[in-house]
């Protein structure tokens, strides 16, 4: 330890969720990943370890940072740069260095690759119980304005839905744990309905989900899972009122929405926590990149809350 990171552990104390974070998570699996798919470029001044990078990335997804920002705060705040694990005079990976990580980390499939590997550690680590899994979409703004004609549109793979322009994240989540498991991403377009049989693994046994997913329930049981979703009231005929559900539906319809309530806990963390209620990117890979980072950095932001107990 260098005598400025002396002086300043005192002055700067850690922050107890990067703290948290640094002694929780399987860096050591991270950094296998990465050094396995991410070509190490042999150009130029020596690299940065691709560890570092993959650090200033969850930051920038934690705190909803720029890559300029990132590189900022990476130089500026001491508890960013113990979670780093950088001393208080050692060079910061600049944000031009940021943002070409992250635009190879797609061409690796490196984003999903961590998902997946994640779901492994979690399943060795006994926190996916297989209790079931909970499916629901998410709307978010596209950074771009609707044009009329779409060809002019800065962002062409967005599109108008019953819940505005932009895209719709579908997400497969633990009910035990509220850990995703996976996300299906695309344009606003598709009805929420269209994204569920993408997210299933097989292994759920029963997914429960709103009464949007009516009608699935084939797709699933293919998939060799149940699905339970809330009950709609049925069309009345012409002229007469709409018939009320029955009352075991009515009970049902409790019971499901309490179990399917919890997912909305993933979606208030992307929204108020991370503060991304609109897309950063335009494109439809660049916004897959971002909600499977959006997932990613939750999920391990979730396992530290597990692991703490």
């Amino acid at each position: 330890m260098h005598l400025a990171d002396y002086l300043l552990k005192d002055a700067c104390p850690q922050h107890r969720f990067l703290e948290e974070m640094s002694q929780s998570l399987p860096w050591q699996r991270f950094e296998d990943l990465l050094n396995q798919h991410l070509p190490t470029k042999k150009a130029g001044r020596p690299p940065y370890p691709k560890i570092i990078l993959f650090k200033m990335y969850l930051l920038q997804l934690w705190f909803s940072l720029s890559d300029v920002q990132t590189e900022f705060q990476c130089q500026d705040r001491m508890s960013f740069r113990r979670f780093l694990g950088v001393s208080f005079n050692s060079p910061i990976p600049d944000s031009t260095t940021l943002e070409d990580f992250r635009r190879d980390m797609p061409n690796a499939d490196l984003d999903t690759r961590f998902l997946n590997d994640l779901d492994d550690f979690f399943k060795d680590a006994g926190l996916l119980l297989k209790q079931g899994s909970l499916v629901d979409a998410t709307f978010m703004k596209a950074n771009a304005r609707p044009r009329k004609n779409p060809q002019d549109s800065s962002d062409p793979d967005a599109d108008h839905g019953h819940k505005g322009y932009g895209y719709s994240a579908t997400i497969n989540v633990d009910k035990g744990s509220k850990l995703i498991r996976t996300v299906h991403t695309t344009s606003e377009r598709p009805h929420d309905s269209q994204g569920l049989a993408p997210v299933l693994i097989g292994d759920e046994g029963r997914v429960v989900a709103d009464s949007g997913y009516t009608g699935m329930g084939e797709v699933a049981k293919a998939k060799g899972v149940k699905l339970n979703h809330l009950k709609r009231r049925p069309r009345g005929k012409k002229g007469k009122p709409t018939p009320e559900l029955a009352l075991r539906d009515k009970y049902m319809n409790r019971v499901w929405s309490a179990i399917r309530g919890s997912v909305e806990h993933v979606f208030a963390c992307w929204k108020s926590v991370f503060k991304v209620d609109r897309v950063w990117y335009r494109g439809l890979e660049a916004v897959k990149q971002q909600m499977n980072g959006l997932a990613l950095a939750y999920n391990l932001r979730r396992y530290g809350y597990l692991a703490r107990g």
